[in-house]
């Protein structure tokens, strides 16, 4: 790894910015709960009723939060300690900044972010990348609210077929993003990882129908399998 890229990364400059983002956001949701809290007693609620759902809350937050951390683990490499630790916890997500991160790593000639050896300057463009991706996608909701209205008009008719376009429109996506790698057969790593991730969340779904609870894990538990279908058959091509 680039030493200098390195020190930037992890730099105290680096857990100072990105520790006082995650400071306020939890100031903010400590405001939140105090403020929903006393709500609910207003409205009739118990003490004990409130610690039943926060108790509850806090469990089941457990198991979707797991495809957070596989990504922290995946961008700790290319981007450090402490940005991923920022986007995944306060304005990005897992999804988004591993493809985005990944799309711009490829865009300046290497293979993947499993190749960390960047120059600062290439770190500087990641970070700018990600975060314009998400601020240009939060300013479409000022901008294109009749865009919005319109479609929430078209998905809004049932059965017909502007209902299904937003599904549409995200398997075209996920096509797009995933066409390289389904249509390289010479890259066995990518077609056994991706047939054993399907397999797992096909298993998980159809457990999930007779077990409700299930169902909660399948993402996360498709992701693990997939990873580690890909380390164990790139450790025996190598």
């Amino acid at each position: 790894m680039n030493k200098l890229y390195s020190y930037v990364a992890n730099s105290s400059i680096m857990v100072l910015f990105c520790g006082l983002a995650i400071i306020v956001v939890l100031i903010q949701a400590v405001i939140f709960f105090r403020i929903g809290w006393k709500r609910a007693l207003v409205l009739g609620f118990t003490k004990e009723e409130l610690k039943r759902v926060v108790k509850s809350s806090a469990i089941f937050s457990i198991v979707p939060s797991l495809p957070i951390l596989i990504s922290y683990v995946i961008l700790l490499p290319a981007l450090g300690k402490f940005f991923p630790w920022l986007r995944l916890s306060v304005i990005g997500s897992a999804a988004y900044e591993t493809m985005v991160a990944n799309m711009a790593v490829t865009s300046f000639g290497f293979d993947s972010l499993g190749n960390a050896d960047f120059e600062p300057e290439i770190f500087g463009a990641l970070l700018w990348v990600v975060t314009l991706g998400v601020f240009l996608s939060s300013m479409t909701v000022l901008v294109l609210k009749k865009y919005d209205s319109k479609m929430q008009s078209i998905t809004s008719e049932g059965n017909s077929f502007g209902g299904a376009i937003p599904n549409i429109m995200f398997l075209g996506m996920m096509a797009t993003l995933s066409a390289p790698y389904l249509t390289d057969v010479t890259n066995i790593p990518s077609i056994l990882t991706i047939a054993s991730s399907a397999a797992a969340m096909i298993t998980m779904n159809k457990i999930g129908e007779k077990h409700k609870a299930v169902k909660e894990f399948a993402f996360s538990s498709s992701m693990i399998v997939g990873m580690t279908t890909a380390c164990i058959v790139s450790a025996i091509i190598q």
